[in-house]
């Protein structure tokens, strides 16, 4: 029996994109319930995960679907 490599990479970055999104908005949320916002590393960081994830996320989805 041959298994399908590809469709197990593909089920398994699925929820990677959504995550690093989650991952930077939190990021985003500490950071100013704790008072981090003075500094840049700690906002551009969030900002990184999200604008990342977005990408994985759309780039997941366009791979899986027939347009």
């Amino acid at each position: 029996m041959v298994r399908d490599t590809n469709s197990s990479h593909q089920r398994r970055n699925k929820p990677i994109g959504v995550a690093l999104i989650v991952i930077g908005a939190l990021l985003l949320t500490v950071s100013y319930v704790v008072g981090w916002t003075s500094s840049n590393l700690v906002l551009l960081s969030g900002l990184t995960l999200i604008v990342l994830g977005a990408f994985l996320h759309v780039k997941h989805i366009k791979s899986t679907e027939k347009y």
